[in-house]
């Protein structure tokens, strides 16, 4: 029976070809929409290589600092100091791990008599490697062992090695910074710039460059940014309470300022919409994506459901004919959720085809911005970025439910009327 109403279904799609193909193409630009929408949206938020634990992460991005006794709106905004990560943070014991980080910044990258590459480099420490999940080609990260004698150590991308050397195979060989000679411990997979936390090119300890004696407003602000992986996100407000204390303590010890992170340490969610010291407004974006996804679900499905609805009082005919032949309202009900179902899955297939396309070839236009447009690394996609079963899924079933809706109505008002009037279409 289902092969029958199946085979139906495609027969009265072919009958009317304009329409059909109308209806598919609409469909199929609301759902790819809004997958580009939701793709968009999920490449920064769900775990995917090298930021695998992004659900249980907390981020320190930026801080204030102000004169003791002075309101918060007479601060200076910048990222933090070694120091004050170090007692602030990395002095945390709640957590399973925190990492310091600074900013990626331009180093000249050379093999000595060699090659010769312009790269992007942070200066970080060994829970680096813990924090996030990197995928070593050769080698390993450098160990606390290594941060701790300030030992010149550097893990390159896959991209910077075969640029320097040609080869990934380069553990233990010397690779010039700015200059400054370093031993490669490690080669790992390149990073998309999409991974905001953990993207470099280059990656070399603090310790053995130059980012502990840049340091300003009383040695408590410098290059550095905190992020801090909990054993769990119900962890989340124990990390608060703690980081609070260890704020208090710092303090206590500064003699005319006093540090504080304005609603910090963030969500990645959070993360992402900080902008220095402007508290992100968390609910307000999800409002904003929900009114759009809302207008690009009901604007087509609209449309769409008054060409089906119009294509069904046409059939009032068809249907009454039937009902004389012994159909029951039950049947006819059933060919027309199969007939919308096969159109809709038509549709849907079309959208997410389309939509990936749209996200590759629209990546830089998607994802460049102020924040990495002077990187040198790429908005790489990776299938785990891609996929968002639910987000099809979801915007399926609405297309779904408006066509079999505006199909279904008349076509159960045909199956209840008089054969006669149906077939007269009164």
């Amino acid at each position: 029976m289902i092969r029958l109403y199946f085979l139906q279904a495609l027969y009265h799609l072919r009958e009317n070809p304009i329409i059909t193909w109308v209806s598919v193409l609409g469909t199929a630009m609301a759902i790819c929409m809004i997958m580009v929408l939701v793709i968009t949206f999920q490449v920064r938020l769900v775990d995917c290589e090298p930021e695998v634990n992004r659900s249980r992460t907390l981020y320190v991005p930026y801080m204030s600092v102000k004169q003791k006794g002075k309101p918060d709106n007479e601060s200076a905004n910048s990222s933090m100091s070694v120091r004050t990560g170090r007692e602030c943070f990395r002095a945390l014991t709640t957590p399973e791990a925190v990492t310091l980080v600074s900013g990626a910044d331009k180093v000249r990258a050379s093999v000595p008599a060699g090659p010769k590459a312009t790269a992007d480099m942070v200066q970080t420490d060994e829970a680096f490697w813990t924090v996030f999940s990197f995928h070593f080609l050769s080698g390993a990260g450098f160990t606390r062992a290594d941060c701790d004698a300030g030992l010149p150590r550097a893990v390159l991308s896959a991209s910077i090695a075969r640029q320097l050397f040609g080869t990934i195979d380069v553990v233990g060989h010397t690779v010039q910074l700015n200059y400054v000679d370093f031993t490669v411990a490690g080669v790992v997979a390149d990073v998309s710039m999409l991974a905001t936390a953990a993207y470099a090119q280059i990656w070399v300890p603090y310790t053995a460059a130059d980012a502990e004696v840049l340091s300003w407003r009383d040695g408590t602000m410098g290059p550095m940014h905190a992020v801090i992986l909990a054993h769990s996100s119900a962890d989340f407000d124990a990390i608060r309470k703690e980081t609070e204390l260890l704020r208090q303590k710092y303090n206590d010890g500064l003699r005319d300022v006093e540090v504080f992170y304005r609603g910090q340490p963030d969500t990645q969610l959070a993360y992402l919409y900080r902008r220095w010291y402007a508290e992100p407004d968390v609910s307000g974006v999800m409002l904003r994506y929900g009114i759009v996804i809302a207008i690009l679900l009901l604007v087509p499905a609209v449309n769409l459901s008054g060409m089906t609805l119009s294509r069904m009082r046409r059939r009032m005919a068809e249907i009454g004919v039937r009902k004389a032949f012994g159909a029951t309202g039950s049947e006819l009900m059933r060919q027309v959720f199969f007939e919308n179902f096969v159109l809709t899955l038509m549709a849907g297939v079309v959208g997410l085809a389309l939509s990936y396309a749209a996200t590759f070839l629209l990546n830089d236009f998607l994802f460049s911005n102020s924040m990495n447009a002077y990187l040198s690394g790429e908005t790489a996609l990776t299938p785990g970025m891609l996929l968002s079963p639910w987000a099809f899924i979801a915007a399926f079933a609405f297309c779904l439910l408006m066509n079999v809706l505006s199909a279904g109505i008349p076509a159960w008002r045909a199956s209840q009327m008089n054969i006669t009037d149906a077939i007269n279409q009164r």
